[in-house]
């Protein structure tokens, strides 16, 4: 009896966790983790490459790490420079490093600096290579969720809600502010205002919407999302085009 009982829950367990969506969490949390990880290295990257070069200035990430790499204070090569900050930036650095305030540090120092930027470079190309699959798992696994709202949106609320049946069984109130838990749980404790939206924020409807229509924006959406992750979860037919359709007269409406 005991053993039958073990056997099922095995068989549960291995049934539940063979859901792919169940990969989405951990996709969307690893993109996460590595996104904070990232800023935290960049930040020491830069703080580090300041005490050799400190008039370098590039705001884009990737772009600085880059940089770093192909640098020489001594003899900036403004063409290869050219290419990843344009002409104009790589002249600006190299008239800068003329009169550097920079100490002088060994050469072996500065190759540790940019091997240091190699490799957050490399983190930031894995980070693109996992947005790509986790775009491709959430049309696959919610196919009118995707369609509907980008298949990023979506990957990130199946994640958020645990699986996609989860997410099937909300009402549309519960994913217009799934995300938004801190927010919310504030209103309730504090009676503060309640949030008006959570993770669908990041739709553009919403997010380039005057703040005065965003709520009811977000309830159009929230609505429709119920309704595609239903199809998605438990018919498997495709209605996003119509859905879509509808959301989109609803937003004229709205202005």
């Amino acid at each position: 009896m005991e053993q039958d009982f073990l056997a099922r829950a095995r068989e549960g367990v291995k049934k539940a966790m063979s859901k792919r969506d169940a990969l989405l969490t951990h996709v969307v949390g690893s993109i996460d983790d590595g996104n904070k990880a990232a800023n935290l290295l960049l930040e020491r990257l830069t703080e580090w490459y300041w005490v050799y070069f400190p008039e370098v200035r590039i705001s884009e990430p990737d772009k600085f790490c880059k940089a770093v790499e192909i640098l020489d204070r001594e003899n900036v090569d403004v063409a290869a420079l050219s290419e990843i900050v344009g002409e104009k930036k790589a002249n600006e650095i190299a008239e800068r490093a003329k009169r550097s305030m920079g100490a002088e540090v060994a050469p072996e120092d500065v190759e540790m600096m940019k091997t240091f930027a190699r490799k957050l470079n490399e983190l930031y190309d894995l980070r693109i290579e996992m947005e790509a699959y986790m775009e491709k798992l959430g049309q696959e696994i919610c196919p009118n969720l995707s369609y509907l709202v980008s298949p990023k949106l979506a990957a990130r609320l199946v994640a958020k809600a645990g699986s996609l049946h989860r997410l099937a069984t909300m009402p549309a109130s519960t994913v217009q502010v799934l995300g938004a838990e801190k927010a919310l749980f504030k209103h309730l404790k504090k009676k503060t205002k309640p949030p008006k939206h959570g993770l669908i924020f990041q739709h553009p409807a919403i997010s380039m919407a005057p703040k005065n229509k965003r709520g009811k924006i977000a309830r159009a959406i929230a609505g429709k999302i119920a309704i595609a992750v239903k199809a998605d979860a438990y018919t498997g037919r495709f209605i996003a085009p119509k859905l879509k359709e509808d959301l989109d007269r609803r937003l004229k409406e709205i202005g």
